[in-house]
């Protein structure tokens, strides 16, 4: 878990654009964005030509866990655009969740000869082995948003996966004070599941308002483990159960399914995390009470940036450590939000990446359409 260093808000590139979105000038967004410098487009390697000389250029290795998640298509996306503005080019390799083929990935990336290797790790500890293959080699290693467990690596970057446990706790506490909770917290070997769900157990512990009906860990957070879950809990309490805290948003899908079987949707406190599109819409239909959107441009410039001074030799900017089993690693910690719906449509026109929803028209918090 990281340290308790004082906390400075990373650049949010997010906030800024819904910020101009709800000011009604979204068109002078490139332009805003630009001046506090995470514009989303490519500069097409300004960056690169503004001192009046060549600026070295760097090979950045990316070996991503997966392209089956919609998500990381966003991640690259910002990746690319970031290294366009100083000319870098960027070799992304995706592994599909198995880690031989990520292994392989990695050994292929540093045959190219890369500078810098940012890694989502598919198995955390088995890519231990693959940063230290690439540091053997003088290649810096960041790790992206799933910290490289037990070995030594250059830098982190991750969202604030304590703010995101205590958003998701505190949004229950405020919509249900007193009450029966049941806790779905994902997967135990997941490092960023035990870190959320601290925070739910140290805000509950002592509460003598709130009884804990049910306490358990979902393998692969799987959504299918977790509606047979809370179908079972509702039948055990009657129905009568006032919040399900879910991790994510892929096993709240489960839970709503198991609410709206009861005709207990938009009854009962439901959250999650990821800010899935189809959560989105649950959450417009109040049949999911909110969920938490980490601002994944913000956490992949952060990356390339980190890579690429890591590449020149130089430190990069981190606002805080994270002890990954081999010490303490300098860590980028990107701020995160809560989406409800009271903010949903400010989120769809401004707070989200271009093409995150396709279709804001479907969502219709409280009745009225967003747009």
């Amino acid at each position: 878990m990281g340290t308790n260093q004082p906390h400075r808000a990373w650049p949010s590139a997010a906030k800024a654009r819904r910020v101009l979105a709800a000011a009604g000038i979204a068109g002078a967004l490139a332009v805003g964005i630009a001046a506090c410098g995470d514009d989303e487009e490519s500069g097409g390697g300004a960056a690169a030509g503004d001192g009046g000389g060549e600026a070295k250029t760097y090979t950045i290795g990316v070996a991503m866990k997966t392209q089956l998640q919609r998500r990381w298509g966003f991640d690259v996306k910002a990746m690319q655009d970031q290294a366009a503005k100083t000319g870098d080019k960027l070799i992304v390799q995706y592994a599909n969740d198995d880690p031989a083929a990520q292994a392989d990935q990695v050994e292929n990336l540093l045959s190219q000869g890369i500078d810098a290797l940012i890694i989502v790790p598919v198995d955390d500890k088995a890519a231990g082995a693959l940063a230290d293959q690439a540091r053997n080699q003088k290649v810096p290693v960041v790790s992206y948003d799933i910290a490289v467990r037990d070995t030594e690596i250059d830098f982190f970057v991750e969202r604030d996966n304590e703010q995101a446990g205590l958003m998701q706790i505190e949004a229950a506490k405020k919509a249900v004070p007193e009450g029966k909770y049941a806790l779905l917290k994902g997967d135990a070997a997941v490092g960023v599941a035990q870190i959320m769900t601290s925070q739910w157990k140290e805000k509950l512990e002592g509460d003598g308002d709130v009884q804990v009906v049910y306490d358990q860990w979902i393998k692969n957070f799987d959504p299918g483990t977790a509606q047979s879950r809370a179908e079972d809990v509702l039948s055990r309490n009657n129905d009568d159960v006032d919040a399900f805290l879910s991790l994510n948003d892929g096993m709240a899908t489960g839970i709503a399914q198991a609410l709206a079987g009861r005709n207990l949707d938009g009854k009962v406190f439901l959250s999650g995390l990821d800010a899935d599109p189809a959560n989105l819409e649950l959450i417009a239909s109040g049949a999911q009470t909110m969920t938490v959107y980490t601002p994944v441009d913000d956490e992949a410039v952060a990356a390339v940036e980190a890579a690429r001074a890591l590449a020149a030799g130089e430190t990069p900017e981190s606002d805080a450590t994270f002890d990954n089993g081999a010490g303490q690693i300098p860590t980028a910690r990107i701020e995160v939000e809560e989406i409800n719906q009271d903010n949903l449509c400010e989120f769809v026109a401004g707070g989200l990446p271009e093409g995150w929803v396709e279709d804001p028209s479907v969502l219709k918090p409280k009745g009225k359409a967003c747009s």
